[in-house]
């Protein structure tokens, strides 16, 4: 599925059989990409997860979650999208005939302290990055508060207050997100590994197996890990035999996607210029977003906001079709 029948965005299903998959690199930007198909490959890929310890699967989940999934519901999580096509700038629904994505979204976001932890008989895999406070229940005999500071996926500083209920020894796995995710898409930069993490003040330089850093200790109440990891814009190169994606290339910070809109600039289906693309935050614009700027190659302008928030400002009704928004961009 990942290397052949994969949306950039972590969504799946092209369209060709309605709710199914079509040929081999057939990913057309015009996508069925079904809300409900996204909430599947999540809960998919935690259980792939669970089985083989192994992160490229939470780095996937993480990705669908940011993009496919969180997209599909507008900023106010009040109407949602059946399908989430690469290139259109219609409305959302508030209600749909066939109404399974009402449950499916919302039950799929409720999970998250599911997909942030998962434990192990050596210890706690820490698989997201959330600002949030979350109690593992028996960790090597003792339960466990895991603390997260952080304003992930903004910025790649997270820090983690370990607190158990005594002092224990078991393994702490860090995540060590790799955006490389699949091989129908290649990064520039190619951002892997951490900058810096230290443990109560001490900097360490813990191993990295299946995308975890391992840290094995005694633990009590009130260690802190502070981990920093890279969080630059990529611009993402497409597959020559992904049809749709030849001679464009598309954006990302971190997990997020990135989608360019006619209401930010004039002409979107021109090619991108040459100038460097830089992020920049914008705590007025979508509820606060870090925006790519850049300029297109007749000189104006370009503005990039995350894919989870396109089509919330001037969306065109659901009947009508309009490519007002999209992710990939020609190439200079």
């Amino acid at each position: 599925i990942v290397n052949r029948k994969y949306y950039i965005t972590g969504g799946i299903g092209s369209g060709e059989t309605s709710e199914g998959f079509g040929p081999d690199y057939s990913l057309r930007h015009n996508s069925y990409c079904e809300s409900c198909s996204s909430c599947g490959l999540i809960f998919f890929q935690h259980k792939m997860n669970i089985a083989w310890h192994d992160a490229r699967y939470a780095d996937l989940y993480e990705e669908t979650l940011y993009n496919a999934l969180l997209g599909a519901l507008d900023l106010e999580g009040k109407n949602f999208t059946y399908t989430n096509e690469l290139n259109s700038s219609r409305s959302r629904y508030d209600w749909h005939v066939c109404p399974c994505c009402v449950g499916n979204i919302p039950r799929t976001l409720l999970m998250m302290p599911t997909w942030a932890y998962v434990k192990s008989d050596s210890g706690i895999y820490v698989n997201m990055f959330a600002g949030s406070t979350i109690k593992v229940d028996r960790v090597a005999g003792t339960d466990v508060e895991m603390v997260q500071e952080t304003d992930y996926p903004w910025s790649g500083k997270i820090r983690l207050i370990v607190n158990p209920g005594s002092e224990t020894k078991f393994s702490l796995f860090i995540r060590i997100p790799d955006r490389h995710t699949s091989e129908l898409y290649t990064p520039s930069p190619d951002l892997k590994g951490y900058i810096s993490m230290k443990l109560n003040g001490e900097t360490i330089n813990p191993p990295v197996e299946k995308g975890y850093a391992s840290i094995t200790r005694t633990w009590k109440a009130g260690d802190v890990i502070d981990l920093e990891i890279p969080m630059e814009v990529q611009v993402f190169t497409s597959d020559d035999r992904v049809e749709a994606n030849r001679g464009r290339i598309a954006i990302k910070y971190g997990p997020l996607v990135y989608n360019v809109e006619e209401i930010d600039q004039k002409d979107i289906h021109q090619a991108i210029g040459p100038q460097p693309l830089k992020s920049e935050w914008d705590g007025r614009l979508l509820g606060g977003v870090m925006t790519i700027k850049g300029t297109w190659a007749d000189g104006s302008p370009l503005l990039a906001i995350p894919n989870y928030a396109r089509n919330n400002r001037n969306p065109r009704p659901v009947t009508e079709y309009r490519e007002g928004s999209i992710v990939w961009i020609k190439k200079n």
